[in-house]
């Protein structure tokens, strides 16, 4: 499979904004900061990621949906049968529990389970990628 870049550089640019927040757990909110948040996101759904696929593979977007739907009915079962997914350079997913604290070890620990998370460990090679960001304020921040 060919692979090629997608757009230039200055087209990547990730677009943030301003925002004004208080300390949340704080009474009275604490003293404000402010913080840069990503901002004017575009999702892109299953069928436009199968089209940028098909356009930078020899692949066919038949063959493409026919993974990514695979992999949306693969990826739970695995998961909830305590496996970690290794996705090479993409990353790994694994599941996580959200839980309550007990004073004392319990035998009904199940009990303080109160459901399950997907967690994504980006890989080095994803990460070092990342770093590469450029960005550019969106015009809408207020600051």
């Amino acid at each position: 499979m060919v692979i090629n870049r997608l757009k230039p550089a200055e087209e990547m640019s990730v677009k943030y904004r301003i925002v004004k927040q208080s300390r949340p757990g704080v009474k009275g909110g604490g003293q404000y900061k402010y913080y840069a948040r990503a901002c004017e996101r575009r999702k892109i759904d299953l069928d436009g990621l199968a089209d940028k696929l098909e356009k930078q593979s020899s692949l066919s977007r038949g063959d493409i949906v026919a993974t990514l739907v695979g992999l949306v009915d693969l990826i739970p079962d695995l998961l909830l049968h305590n496996n970690s997914i290794e996705l090479g350079e993409l990353g790994i997913l694994s599941l996580n529990l959200k839980s309550e604290g007990a004073p004392e070890p319990r035998t009904d620990g199940y009990r303080l389970i109160k459901g399950t998370e997907i967690s994504f460990r980006p890989s080095t090679k994803m990460k070092r990628a990342l770093r590469m960001a450029d960005y550019s304020k969106s015009k809408t921040s207020e600051w």
